[in-house]
This record gives C-alpha cells, structure tokens and sequence, in this order.
C-alpha cells in the first residue's frame, strides 16, 4: 500500500521540480549573512514598504520586518513556497507587517515601493527594468543581488558573504529613470 503513494509524491514532486525549471529564476535561499547585508545596503528604514520580487520561501519579507521594521510583501509565484512563506510569518507573529502574495513579478504594481529586492536571473531584470522604472518614484532604492540593472548606474556595489555583488540603485533624474 506504501508503495502507490510513493510514485504518486515521486510524479508530483516531479511535476513540480519540472515546473519550476520553465520559471525565469531558479529558487535558490540567501545565506542568512548576505541576506542581512542586502537589507543593510537597502537603506531600509522602519515603516518603510519593501517588496521582494520572486521572494522564495520569504527570509527577506520575514528578516525586513522582523530586524528592520519595515511593512514588506513578498511576491512569489510558486504555491508551495508562498502556503510556507505564510506558515513562517504566521508563526514569527508578523502578520500585521509582513505578507507574501502569490501572483507574477512582472504584473505587481510596485509605485508604493520604497525598497524592491531582486535576486533573479540577468533576463528576469532585464524584464523588470522597464517597470521599475516606470512605477518606482524619486529615492526609491533596486537592490540586486548577484546580477545588475544593465544601463543603470548603481549608487553602490556592495559584496555578499561569498564575494559576489551587491547593486544599489537609487530611483531619480541621474538613475533609473533615465538610463536606456
């Protein structure tokens, strides 16, 4: 009797697994020291709005604000990660200040963002710079890890506990909103 259920979660997690290989970016969990790094260089301050674009299992919803303050959505569109993202900020008792949604990242209005977190793929932030550009207003920070905004001159490039980048980009006149 064991046996049927095992190839039958082995053909789901399978499914799964597949699924998740035709997404743009590839689930991979921040350490928790560049994680901290990344929120740090972000500039967050408390009862600012954080939005992490592609957000896992939710660390940066759940560490921005816990540690920092902030009222932080995350945006995830795999339905097992975003039911756990929940869970954890359920049992943090962070409700009132943090939430993961399940929806797209290139359909989230992010115009109330004061701080967006990206750590995707090169093409996922090539995808996003046009919407970002065009909702994030005046002083509103990009931080992405691992990969730049091409075009974009960062504020500051800070590095991750293994040596890799960190970009900051600060939306106005002379970033962002006028890079090609």
């Amino acid at each position: 009797m064991a046996w049927p259920l095992g190839i039958l979660l082995g053909g789901v997690t399978l499914l799964w697994i597949g699924w998740n290989l035709t997404l743009d970016a590839l689930w991979q969990p921040t350490d928790p020291i560049t994680m901290k790094r990344l929120l740090y260089l972000s500039e967050i301050q408390p009862g600012e709005k954080l939005v992490d674009l592609g957000c896992g299992d939710g660390r940066f919803v759940v560490a921005a604000a816990k540690d920092f303050g902030a009222r932080a959505t995350g945006v995830e569109i795999d339905p097992f990660r975003v039911l756990y993202a929940k869970v954890w900020i359920w049992l943090a008792r962070l409700s009132d200040r943090a939430n993961v949604i399940r929806g797209n990242m290139y359909e989230v209005d992010v115009s109330d963002a004061d701080v967006v977190i990206l750590f995707l793929s090169a093409t996922s932030n090539f995808r996003l710079q046009k919407r970002l550009r065009g909702q994030l207003r005046d002083g509103a920070r990009v931080v992405s890890y691992y990969h730049p905004m091409w075009g974009w001159q960062p504020d500051m490039v800070g590095k991750a506990r293994d040596g890799y980048p960190i970009y900051v980009y600060r939306m106005g006149e002379s970033l962002g909103k006028v890079s090609r």
